[in-house]
């Protein structure tokens, strides 16, 4: 009996031993290079889940800080072009005014001026013109001396470009001389149309031509909001790309708009662009000079997107483990950048149809 269970004993033994060399043998795991072989039936095999790498359309976005600006050409800041006193006002705070609106009226000794001498540049201009014709009436006669028609032609040259020069100056001031009294008040008028945002005339008030604007007409319905962009985040910017823009005054509101300019100038001291985003303001819920938070969405194109987990890090960089065959892997470098919380798009390294170990890679970070 005893010799029995001694050859029992031996016979287990010598069995657990051969099992342990097979289990030896045949590990879970073995790693060539930078090919990785995983037992398919090993419990490793189990935790790890592989996906099929698709393209498919995808957005990039890029969040950053901007303020909101009045666009130039549709804001006018109004101020008297002479010096003289405020004596009626035709405007109102909210008031909506046409390009050419009569905005306040000035009583201006400086225009008094200006006014006399456009009426005398006119009257010489006129009386030249009746010279320069009657000289050129007599010399087709056979009357007129060339010598005073040649005076007559200079003089009228002169007084034209007296005239010229005096219309030009009105002009500048949006006088209209055709519509020119003398000694009447000079009416200031909105070079532009719009709203008025701000009026601070005063009558009686006198003003020097050097004061600042008394009146800001401003078309708001559309704005500028001006993003700051860093320089290594430029070339994913594009013309007409899609933007989201959030305000502190109401942070529940999305504005959209659509990039019409990039700066050409970076700033050297914040590495930064200006990227000018039109947007529409119809409910005039945008005021310049509010910050924004500025969403940039590019126009989607067809990338690769996986799940974050799948990239795996080294000193050298990311990569991925691609499937080469039956239970073994080829490990992979990748470019990648960050698509959302979850995922990232590929920038090189991936082609839709591989399969790549998704989940389960961080068992393999020790390998």
């Amino acid at each position: 009996m005893t010799k029995i269970i001694f050859i029992l004993c031996s016979g287990l033994l010598l069995f657990a031993c051969r099992h342990g060399e097979t289990q030896k043998a045949t590990p879970e795991i073995e790693y060539r290079g930078d090919t990785l072989r995983i037992a398919a039936n090993s419990n490793l095999a189990r935790k790890i889940e592989l996906l099929t790498v698709q393209s498919e359309p995808y957005s990039a976005e890029l969040n950053t800080t901007g303020a909101v600006k009045a666009i130039p050409g549709q804001l006018a800041g109004i101020a008297p072009p002479f010096s003289g006193r405020v004596v009626k006002s035709f405007v109102q705070l909210g008031q909506r005014v046409s390009a050419g609106t009569p905005v306040f009226e000035l009583s201006s000794g400086e225009f008094y001026e200006a006014s006399k001498n456009y009426f005398q540049a006119f009257q010489a201009k006129k009386m030249s013109e009746n010279v320069l014709r009657r000289q050129r009436d007599l010399m087709q006669h056979g009357a007129g001396v060339q010598k005073e028609l040649e005076e007559a032609e200079t003089s009228h040259e002169f007084a034209q470009r007296d005239y010229e020069t005096v219309v030009a100056g009105l002009q500048v001031f949006n006088v209209d001389p055709d519509a020119l009294v003398m000694g009447q008040p000079l009416k200031v008028s909105s070079p532009i149309s719009g709203e008025v945002v701000q009026s601070n005339v005063v009558l009686g008030q006198y003003i020097r031509d050097d004061s600042p604007p008394l009146v800001i007409v401003a078309e708001l319905s559309k704005l500028w909001v001006v993003a700051q962009v860093k320089e290594k985040y430029m070339s994913g910017i594009r013309a007409d790309d899609r933007v989201e823009i959030r305000t502190e005054a109401d942070t529940g509101h999305v504005f959209t708009g659509r990039v019409r300019h990039i700066g050409a100038l970076l700033d050297e001291e914040t590495r930064s662009v200006q990227v000018f985003v039109t947007c529409d303001n119809a409910d005039r819920k945008l005021k310049p000079g509010m910050f924004a938070n500025v969403r940039f969405i590019s126009a989607p194109k067809e990338s690769v997107v996986i799940p974050a987990a799948a990239v795996l890090q080294t000193g050298q960089g990311s990569y991925v483990w691609v499937q080469a065959g039956r239970d073994r892997y080829v490990r992979r470098s990748v470019e990648v950048a960050a698509a959302s919380h979850h995922d990232v798009v590929v920038h090189s390294g991936l082609r839709p149809g591989e399969v790549i170990i998704a989940g389960g890679g961080i068992y393999l970070m020790d390998i």
